[in-house]
């Protein structure tokens, strides 16, 4: 993710995603924040979603709260 573009696209695709609550893209350093709910849907689905679309070298950090 190196635009605004990108920045409209990812946080399109994420949150077309059921049970996602929010999305947070940061360009400059290339990161995304995602909220949602693990009874709906998980990482995996985010993950694949960014992959389908193009998006390589994703990573993932899970938080739990």
């Amino acid at each position: 993710m190196i635009c605004k573009y990108c920045r409209d696209t990812v946080t399109r695709l994420i949150t077309s995603i059921n049970g996602v609550s929010r999305v947070s893209v940061n360009v400059p350093e290339r990161t995304v924040n995602v909220t949602y709910d693990s009874r709906i849907t998980d990482s995996h689905v985010i993950r694949m979603t960014l992959l389908e679309a193009g998006y390589k070298n994703i990573w993932e950090t899970v938080k739990a709260f």
